[in-house]
């Protein structure tokens, strides 16, 4: 369930998204002056999936035992619970563990539930527990580790969508993240538009580049592409190309 207000986003820049890689997504970003998107430490259970999607947030704290126990999880405003139970189709749940694996954010009971309501995938900056069956059910999963572990016994879930911290990344509800098998990279949500027009365009020139490296040719001139290499691309690809200049991986 996004938060009220948010703008739409323009027609078909998630699906534009969803041919992009985060490789090529960040390096757009850095062009628009973003130089920190990318989540560290963060990474796929499923290397093969990939996940775009609109972020609903959820921030954990430090439990406290007076508050965290098993009867709390009954609790219809629990945050963690409530969101799981409101989230739309297409959206992604991020959940702020402060990096702290001692203890799982999500089990596979959950993630079934996320998987039912339509879900785009969930990123967490924490652990998660029972992951053979999370993998199993398919749905894109972003994850620091795994502890078998209740969220109780370490987390507590203070507040959804609000603005939070995951993988070093801030995470605004509504941004969109984009996942494949490098990890997760966040897209301010008034970027998207701008971002997508561009990213998907900027791997097909990539691949366009990578099969003349790989026939033989030398950088110079070819990466970045110079002038002439964005012609021949062009004639190849057509006129409605985009000359976005890949960023050296």
């Amino acid at each position: 369930m996004l938060v009220e207000g948010l703008e739409p986003l323009p027609p078909g820049a998630l699906e534009s998204l969803s041919q992009a890689s985060t490789a090529s997504v960040t390096s757009e970003l850095f062009k628009l002056g973003i130089r920190h998107s990318f989540m560290a430490g963060v990474a796929p259970l499923d290397p093969t999936r990939t996940m775009v999607g609109q972020a609903v947030t959820v921030r954990y704290v430090p439990a406290r035992e007076d508050l965290d126990t098993f009867e709390s999880l009954a609790e219809p405003a629990h945050p963690q619970r409530r969101a799981v139970e409101t989230i739309g189709p297409g959206e992604v749940l991020v959940l702020d563990a402060r990096g702290d694996l001692r203890a799982a954010v999500l089990g596979e009971i959950l993630v079934a539930r996320l998987l039912a309501r339509g879900a785009a995938g969930f990123v967490t900056d924490g652990a998660v527990r029972d992951a053979a069956g999370i993998r199993a059910l398919g749905l894109p999963a972003y994850v620091r580790g795994a502890s078998a572990a209740a969220n109780v016994t370490v987390h507590h879930a203070a507040d959804m969508n609000q603005v939070i911290g995951c993988g070093g990344i801030m995470v605004c509800p509504g941004d969109v993240l984009l996942g494949d098998a490098d990890g997760v990279v966040v897209i301010p949500r008034h970027l998207v538009s701008r971002v997508a027009a561009t990213a998907a365009n900027r791997d097909r020139l990539e691949d366009y580049i990578l099969g003349r490296i790989r026939a033989g040719e030398s950088l110079r001139g070819v990466y970045p592409p110079n002038e002439q290499v964005l012609r021949d691309y062009e004639a190849m690809s057509g006129p409605d190309s985009s000359r976005s200049t890949p960023a050296p991986r």
